[in-house]
């Protein structure tokens, strides 16, 4: 990916500033959800090329669940809402705590129970992804004035570089870079790690940055 193809330094630094209110507001719709006080640390956000993101997100071999979402309206392209698999087994048993608080049952913040709930599947984390996806569009769209929306997420298990080697390979001739923002959910003692990928198509790639640099030029002179 060429410099000039790239988000400046300014630009990147404006986009951290988007993502960290999308990430707070992120923690306050995950703790209606969950019934409990979830806190987030300051996202990191990258701006990679196609090729340097498997890397990114951990060991290759070890199983990872997967949210796919298309992105349509202004911006489109592909969304990734990544989740480890120990990360995996903590939000789950959230939602089994949370669930169980509604029911007048009690569960300990700090442990979590042998197997999730009769019933209870990888549906919250699709539920999760759709969250996310939607505080951090809203972000974007309240700086930049860019209407975006996903289409209905689909999920799959697997290995990290099996879930994402193929679509990012196929997408390499076709976007010109992936922005990767790091989420670390905070519940006690307890962190959760989760990860979102925004791959815009060529042409909103560019859309992207110019409303980035309109905003953080309005936000300046104000």
């Amino acid at each position: 990916m060429d410099d000039k193809e790239m988000l400046s330094e300014e630009q990147l630094d404006f986009l951290r500033e988007m993502m960290n209110i999308g990430a707070g507001n992120a923690a306050t719709a995950l703790s209606q959800m969950l019934h409990c006080e979830m806190n987030v640390e300051i996202p990191v956000v990258h701006v990679l090329a196609p090729r340097e993101t498997p890397s990114v997100l951990g060991d290759p071999s070890l199983p990872t669940a997967c949210v796919r979402m298309g992105m349509v309206g202004d911006v489109t392209g592909e969304l990734y809402f990544v989740v480890p698999d120990e990360d995996k087994v903590k939000l789950i048993h959230l939602t089994e705590r949370a669930m169980l608080r509604g029911i007048g049952v009690s569960s300990p913040i700090h442990r979590f129970s042998a197997s999730p709930l009769p019933g209870l599947d990888l549906s919250v984390l699709t539920e999760i992804g759709n969250i996310l996806a939607g505080v951090y569009f809203t972000a974007i769209h309240d700086f930049c004035k860019l209407n975006i929306c996903h289409s209905v997420p689909t999920i799959a298990i697997d290995m990290i570089q099996s879930l994402l080697d193929e679509p990012i390979v196929a997408l390499s001739s076709e976007v010109q870079g992936i922005i990767l923002i790091e989420n670390r959910f905070v519940l006690g003692e307890n962190h959760i790690r989760t990860f979102l990928l925004v791959v815009p198509a060529v042409q909103s790639m560019k859309v992207l940055v110019d409303s980035i640099e309109q905003a953080r030029m309005a936000c300046s002179e104000g």
